[in-house]
């Protein structure tokens, strides 16, 4: 955390902004002088949120390089620009922009065979295309459904919100295993990627919540919504509705820690597929790498325009 204190040495007044942080249990303080006497407060946010990011790209992480923070949160700072000018109105637009794309691609990727003009219309106008199956419709309806409970839930990540979001994801499909963890043996399609025994997903999952908890303060919090949703798919605690509810999980982690939501794009499946096979082997680059070309791609009309993004 960044703050702001003042020190007084010989009747002058000195300010600083400080970055506090516990390592190894213990506090690590770091200053910034930012001038004598009477400061304004826009000028103490300023160097605050400066002296934030300075802290936060000059750390070292597991998978992210300077220059990928730089980035990253360049495309965060915009993104919170770009709401604050929006207004209430045109960020309701945004998101039911992005939540009708990710809904359309995130089922795509799934098999889903609705186009995107077709989930516009279901969730947008509630009409259903003709002769369209009625489960792909309710694919459509529920992930909308889990996508809204997300977005107002204000906790954070464990496994009583991720068995609620599936009861979503499964309603009026599979009723039985909607919420539950499997009973059987699962498999993901066009790969041989052994995965574990069903009797083992509730330990994987109470696992996977406790290392998410611990490792809080060792990733980047970008990284740490990547792999953990990595970490999920490979434990594949459902019966059906895995990568849905993964790409949930990412992107409510995104969203908790001030990021853009990311949409993972139905044409760009092979690749993301393949990232994620070598995630199984905790081999993680990849599939960050990945996510922040996606990313860029995502935003990169709406927050720079013409301007070239690299």
């Amino acid at each position: 955390m960044v703050y702001y204190e003042t020190r007084k040495i010989k009747n002058k007044v000195y300010n600083y902004v400080i970055h506090n942080e516990r390592k190894n249990n213990k506090w690590v303080k770091k200053s910034k002088f930012i001038g004598r006497g009477a400061v304004s407060k826009d000028k103490i946010n300023e160097e605050i949120k400066k002296f934030e990011f300075e802290m936060k790209i000059n750390r070292v992480y597991r998978f992210l390089s300077k220059e990928e923070i730089k980035e990253i949160e360049l495309i965060k700072n915009c993104f919170e620009k770009y709401k604050k000018n929006a207004g209430s109105s045109g960020v309701e637009k945004l998101k039911e922009w992005f939540s009708t794309d990710f809904t359309y691609n995130t089922n795509a990727i799934e098999g889903s065979t609705l186009s995107l003009k077709d989930v516009h219309r279901l969730l947008n106008e509630k009409k259903a295309p003709k002769n369209a199956d009625l489960k792909e419709i309710y694919e459509v309806q529920n992930h909308k459904l889990a996508y809204e409970f997300l977005d107002n839930h204000k906790g954070d990540l464990n496994e009583k919100l991720i068995l609620k979001i599936h009861s979503f994801i499964l309603k009026n499909i599979d009723d039985y295993n909607a919420g539950r963890y499997r009973e059987v043996n699962v498999y993901i399609t066009g790969s041989n990627i052994k995965l574990p025994e069903p009797e083992n997903a509730p330990l994987l999952m109470k696992n996977l919540i406790r290392w998410y908890q611990n490792s809080k303060k060792d990733y980047h919090p970008f990284e740490l919504a990547v792999i953990v949703s990595m970490k999920f798919v490979m434990i594949h605690p459902f019966v059906d509705g895995n990568g849905r509810v993964s790409r949930l999980i990412m992107n409510f982690l995104m969203k908790k820690y001030g990021f853009p939501e990311i949409n993972v794009l139905f044409k760009n499946r092979e690749e993301y597929m393949e990232c994620t096979r070598k995630a199984n082997d905790e081999k993680y680059e990849s599939i960050i790498k990945f996510i922040i070309k996606t990313l860029k791609n995502n935003y990169k009309t709406l927050l720079f325009g013409d301007k070239k993004l690299k």
